[in-house]
């Protein structure tokens, strides 16, 4: 019920039931409307009274009372100022504060650890397949994917899995959770702790999906289809499998303690399945082997019938210290914090409207705008009407231009542009009419100063003057981006929420140079991009 509803039945009930009819309906409508705007307006006061509701200049200065400014020149959305602001307000211990402050300065995948799927969607999953997952070292978590869960399983895309798995997760009443994530080569899952800090971990210890999904780390082994496997019980419920023949598997790069992952349809049931390695012996054909215990497993001599019938992983414990870049906190000693971050943080303005950024390869879509560059000392602004000539124009050329079609060019008089950003850029240039849909009719006062060769692009000009860009960047204009700013605010907080006595070391991790020339060498390209070689900055 709305609020002008609500003061119109608290004001009937001052009246006698007698006093009713439509007169006495729009009476009482104008006076409910009266307070209407006194409600909102104190409801709206109420609100910046409060971090968690306030906004703008508001939440700025009810921050500043606590000592926490707004920095310029970083760009920080009232969302993000408003969580910096209630995290540093409540004090938690120092160490766990820092972390909420990287957390937020930085983002989740910098402070907390994660694994990423090797294989790109969509994946072939099937009704029942299972992923066993352990965060932060706890009892591993069994998920299992049902078919109800995705439009087609057996390609199903990265956001279903991580979906599935995040839900599977919390209906177990566990913690960790899964993303989807695309960094323009195709969707791929992630697997993510809910832990900050250096005690968060991720591993993945097996199940029947991850021959699909692929986490990290599978053993390089080779097996192939026609690879022939002896698998032959032991004592206490000890499974041998024996390379037998066919290609060589190259079991000596196994090692105690992975696992393998059994569910090729070429192995007998009682055999399938996910096993710890308890032994390798590497070598030649019918004496290279691995063992493992299962003590269901029965007698089986078999190829593995395809590439994926049998892997074997390493179940590595991946931190925030498996990442390239990374931000954390250590207490390496007593009253001694050590702060580990990256130079720059997300904390930039990466709204599309307010700072520029590079897209995804490809053509952009409709909701791809901007970042645009404008040039105001153009006198002109293009429109989307275009069309190409069929013939060079010159200084001799005729009145009449031939073009492949002019039908989007209005016929009447109006301004062209030749060459619309090339280095024969041309125009305004006036023309009168269009004569056909194949031609158009050019002002005889005008000269042509460029040759314009067959194909030039002609534009026409939308507006003669220059375009006046809006200064809240709803343009979508270029911006120049600060991207150390957020590091230095960062560095700041933490140091104003340490507590007297105790020694903040401040280490800023350089990025490393993959992806330049020569990386991983003395003669490395890292020198021309930050300036020198990479040093490690203490503040004390």
């Amino acid at each position: 019920m709305s609020t002008r509803e609500k003061e119109k039945q608290r004001l009937r009930k001052y009246l006698t039931p007698a006093v009713r009819g439509p007169n006495t309906d729009k009476v009482l409508e104008a006076l409910a409307g009266g307070p209407q705007h006194l409600i909102e307006n104190v409801e709206a006061v109420n609100d910046q009274l409060y971090i968690v509701t306030a906004d703008g200049q508001y939440l700025d200065q009810l921050l500043a009372g606590r000592d926490i400014t707004r920095p310029d020149n970083v760009g920080l959305s009232d969302e993000v100022f408003r969580e910096l602001g209630i995290e540093v307000s409540t004090r938690k211990q120092v160490r766990d504060l820092v972390h909420e402050i990287l957390r937020i300065m930085y983002g989740e995948e910098f402070v907390r650890a994660s694994v990423r799927a090797d294989e790109f969607e969509t994946y072939n999953l099937e009704d029942g397949d299972t992923l066993i997952i352990s965060f932060d070292d706890q009892d591993s978590v069994e998920v299992t994917f049902s078919a109800s869960q995705f439009t087609n399983i057996s390609s199903a895309t990265a956001q279903e899995v991580a979906d599935a798995i995040t839900k599977e997760i919390r209906r177990l009443g566990r913690i960790g959770a899964a993303i989807a994530k695309d960094d323009g080569i195709g969707g791929y899952v992630t697997l993510i702790s809910e832990t900050n800090g250096p005690s968060s971990s991720v591993k993945v210890l097996g199940g029947k999906a991850q021959n699909k999904l692929k986490f990290a780390q599978i053993r390089p082994t080779s097996g192939v289809a026609l690879t022939q496997w002896t698998l032959s019980p032991e004592d206490g419920g000890i499974i041998r499998a024996t390379w037998s023949g066919g290609p060589d598997p190259k079991v000596g790069k196994i090692q105690v303690n992975d696992y393998v992952n059994i569910y090729g349809t070429a192995f007998l049931e009682a055999n399938r399945g996910t096993f710890t390695i308890s032994k390798v012996v590497g070598g030649i054909a019918n004496e290279a082997y691995v063992e493992w215990e299962n003590p269901a497993g029965i007698d089986d001599i078999t190829t593995q019938g395809s590439d994926e019938g049998i892997l074997f992983f390493n179940p590595k414990r991946n931190t925030i210290n498996s990442k390239v870049t990374w931000a954390g906190a250590y207490q390496t000693e007593n009253r001694l914090l050590e702060v580990f971050m990256p130079a720059t943080t997300r904390v930039v303005r990466r709204d599309r409207a307010g700072a520029a950024h590079l897209h995804d390869a490809g053509a952009s879509t409709a909701d791809q705008l901007g970042p645009y560059a404008f040039d105001t000392a153009k006198p002109y602004i293009i429109g989307g009407e275009e069309c190409n000539t069929t013939e060079e124009v010159n200084a001799s050329t005729s009145l009449i231009i031939n073009v492949d079609d002019s039908s989007d060019i209005p016929d009447e008089q109006g301004y062209l542009i030749f060459g619309f950003g090339t280095s024969k850029e041309e125009g305004p240039v006036p023309y009168i009419s269009r004569p056909s849909t194949t031609s158009l009719m050019i002002n005889p006062s005008y000269s042509f100063k460029n040759t314009h060769a067959s194909g030039t692009n002609l534009s026409l000009v939308a507006q003669n003057f220059a375009y006046d860009v809006a200064r809240d960047a709803t343009d979508f204009p270029f911006y120049l981006t600060d991207v150390v700013s957020g590091r230095i605010y960062a560095e700041e907080l933490i140091n104003l929420i340490a507590a007297t006595g105790i020694n903040v070391v401040i280490t800023i991790l350089y990025p490393n140079d993959i992806g330049l020339a020569k990386a991983g060498t003395e003669f490395s390209d890292k020198f021309y991009v930050w300036g020198g070689d990479p040093v490690w900055l203490y503040i004390k």
